[in-house]
């Protein structure tokens, strides 16, 4: 129960971070013919449903041709113009409106011929310029997104944090918690890398409810304190539902957004930011634990709260799937 009551301390400190939650937007600019590009841009929403907006702009030399035409968009919208650019981008291309909300978006401009030009916009930045030489891919910046996606994705999180607190229960060594947070990263990095790069597909409200089923698994054996599956086989069940646990990754990677000529390291260094976060909550949830002095008489609260947030997400996300 004390790490019950360590994570519940951790998750109650954290409004202020999920609060100031970053986005990030995704600006391609593609050009179609000798003096005409498409722009898309996909703008997210923040955590109360509202779209987050930015305000484009581009050369003065460019004019828009026609109405700017909007999609809907999984968690956001994208929105499509087309510019006449006679000139070329001969000038500032670039997005206003930075907020703590949304730092950033990454912008790739597609030529007819050669290597697309990335570039991370923010307000300190707002503006790429044609001859400011050739961009790499922002490899730290998907970095930072994979911390940001754990981090802020609580129902993985509960789902460590009960592996962990079955792992306290059954009194075995430090190799046997590695052996089950090993065996979770590898079933979510392959079902992250086949579902970005292969295109493998769950429905995702189906995935999100059989997210919170594996939290109240664990909730329930916890609770009982009979040795079932988690506790006799914690890294067989940390796999399983780790596959799970990818395609939820993947959807929220897919909402971000991933440079379509530079997949590959893309993923990888989002990957490697989501275990990055990873470890971090692990060892806080540790330094946590040590230094927390636990009240018996708050573990039934503890462990209730976890066992209700996965029921009702379960109930939730079964109640839309269906509905």
């Amino acid at each position: 129960m004390r790490v019950l009551l360590a994570a519940l301390v951790l998750l109650i400190t954290a409004p202020s971070a999920w609060a100031h939650a970053m986005s990030s937007a995704q600006w391609r600019v593609t050009q179609a013919d000798a003096q005409t590009w498409d722009s898309r841009l996909r703008l997210p929403e923040d955590f109360e449903g509202n779209l987050l907006s930015l305000e484009p702009h581009w050369p003065a030399s460019c004019t828009q041709l026609g109405e700017t035409r909007s999609q809907p968009a999984d968690e956001g919208v994208v929105l499509h113009w087309r510019l006449r650019c006679p000139q070329g981008l001969d000038g500032a291309l670039g997005l206003a409106g930075f907020t703590v909300q949304l730092p950033d978006a990454v912008l790739l401009v597609q030529p007819l011929q050669g290597e697309g030009r990335y570039s991370v916009l923010s307000a300190a930045r707002p503006d790429w310029h044609a001859d400011a030489g050739i961009d790499t891919p922002p490899v730290a910046h998907y970095f930072v997104l994979g911390v940001d996606h754990i981090l802020l994705g609580i129902d993985h999180l509960l789902f460590v944090v009960g592996l962990f607190a079955l792992w306290r229960r059954s009194g075995r060594g430090l190799g046997t918690l590695v052996g089950t947070l090993t065996a979770f990263t590898l079933a979510h990095s392959i079902t992250l890398a086949g579902a970005m790069l292969h295109g493998w597909q769950l429905p995702s409200g189906a995935v999100e409810a059989c997210i919170a089923a594996s939290i109240l698994l664990l909730a329930v054996e916890l609770a009982t304190g009979a040795r079932g599956l988690a506790q006799r086989r914690p890294a067989s069940v940390a796999f399983a539902f780790g596959l799970l646990h990818g395609f939820g990754f993947a959807g929220a990677l897919a909402e971000t957004g991933l440079p379509e000529q530079a997949r590959g390291w893309a993923l990888a260094a989002f990957n490697l930011g989501v275990e990055a976060g990873q470890l971090l909550f692990v060892l806080g949830l540790l330094a946590v634990v040590r230094l927390l002095q636990p009240q018996r008489r708050w573990a039934p609260l503890a462990l209730c709260a976890y066992g209700a947030v996965s029921a009702y997400w379960l109930i939730e996300r079964s109640v839309a799937v269906l509905g």
